[in-house]
């Protein structure tokens, strides 16, 4: 699952702890592997449960010049196609794991690179030469971000948890959120049940450079209806669903389905004994 936190510290220098912190209060999320990388403006925490490279995707990963460095959390699922044409272009990895490919993706394309990650993801990025801070958010927000602005600085994190650890965020019900929770029985948009503290929308991008924060979709669902029959139609839901599962079978542990009994986790379970070519484990509670 993994789990990501940090903060800009523009004019202040905060205890070496906090960061820290911030990420052992989500040690559920990445029991394998914890880490922190701190400068006079930053300080960002990951924790790491291990499903690709098991030992060579630590968190934080920094570039060789040490000037950009990236926590990550999620999957990126066409990592290879991108490794690819990345070495293409004369990159050179160090490890097989999708965080290093996000990570030079973005030192070669900037923010051209999002559109390009198919997956689940929330990561941020910070380039050191430029003093720049960016956050990220897969397009279907399946991976949670949430993001709170005080003065000058951000603060982001996996959980509401992880911003709790700060002293500046103040814990103040909101009462849109709630009424939100009640009727729908999910938090929709960028509401929390909290104060001052909002998700990055899903498909979007927020970057802070010495102070200054600007925010953008990087993208935006379109709609292309065509003509298609009956029979067209199912056997292109078919190939998608099988594409789908096979690229989200790719792991370097053993993998298992949680199946609810329903519809929708019996068809991935249908697939996914297809796509594996062997008996896989299923949970399901009751």
């Amino acid at each position: 699952m993994c789990g990501i936190a940090g903060f800009t510290h523009r004019n202040f220098l905060p205890d070496p702890a906090r960061i820290k912190e911030a990420a052992r209060c989500i040690h559920h999320r990445g029991p394998d592997q914890s880490g922190s990388f701190e400068t006079r403006q930053v300080s960002l925490g990951a924790v790491r449960l291990k499903i690709i490279d098991l030992t060579g995707g630590d968190q934080p990963m920094r570039t060789e010049d040490g000037d950009t460095v990236i926590v990550f959390n999620g999957e990126v699922y066409n990592h290879a196609e991108i490794r690819s044409e990345l070495e293409s272009l004369g990159a050179r990895f160090r490890s097989h794991c999708d965080t290093e490919v996000v990570l030079r993706a973005y030192a070669q394309w900037g923010k051209q690179s999002f559109p390009r990650l198919r997956g689940m993801f929330a990561f941020a990025v910070w380039v050191e030469s430029e003093r720049r801070l960016v956050l990220a958010r897969d397009r279907m927000g399946i991976k949670p971000l949430y993001v709170h602005r005080h003065g000058d600085d951000i603060y982001f994190g996996s959980e509401l948890k992880n911003l709790f650890e700060h002293p500046e965020i103040e814990r103040r019900f909101n009462l849109t959120g709630l009424n939100l929770y009640l009727s729908l029985n999910y938090i929709p948009g960028n509401h929390t049940m909290v104060e001052g503290i909002e998700k990055l929308q899903p498909g979007h991008w927020l970057e802070w450079r010495d102070g200054h924060v600007t925010e953008d979709a990087y993208w935006r669902l379109q709609f292309d209806p065509r003509p298609m029959t009956l029979d067209g139609a199912k056997e292109e839901l078919d190939a998608l669903l099988r594409s789908s599962i096979r690229e989200h079978l790719v792991s370097d542990v053993p993998l298992g389905v949680w199946s609810s009994g329903g519809l929708d986790s019996s068809t991935i379970v249908h697939y996914a004994c297809q796509e594996a070519g062997r008996q896989l484990k299923t949970f399901s509670v009751s």
